[in-house]
């Protein structure tokens, strides 16, 4: 049909080096995640416990980015994410360490970048 367009995104090329197709880390089906949706910012909530702050906001022309933030979520597509991330928080570094002890037990009481491993700074996403 003439005058048509085709509205398919085109990845640039540069992403696909590292992209990588996972399963699903999560050992349960996704229908069995609640999501809790909440406003990031609740202004009635604010006003009714006597901090009405949002005229400040409004008057300094923040009122369409608030609306981006309370805006909608996508439920689907937020189960589908956490299906698939891994997190590694300190309980997986605990077990990471404690692998290594099993292997070696001369690492046990070291650190773990005397372990070989990579320091521990914060639960990862």
């Amino acid at each position: 049909m003439a005058g048509s367009s085709s509205s398919s995104t085109k990845i640039p090329p540069f992403m696909f080096k590292h992209l990588q197709i996972v399963g699903n880390e999560m050992e349960f089906p996704k229908s069995q995640l609640t999501l809790l949706p909440e406003k990031m910012v609740d202004f009635d909530s604010l006003k009714d416990n006597g901090f009405d702050v949002k005229p400040y906001f409004s008057a300094q022309g923040w009122d369409k980015y608030f609306d981006m933030l309370n805006g909608p979520i996508y439920p689907d597509l937020l189960k589908k994410f956490w299906m698939k991330a891994r997190v590694f928080s300190k309980y997986e570094a605990k077990q990471e360490e404690l692998v290594a002890i099993e292997r070696d037990p001369s690492l046990k009481g070291k650190t773990r970048k005397k372990m070989g491993l990579l320091e521990f700074t914060g639960t990862q996403i």
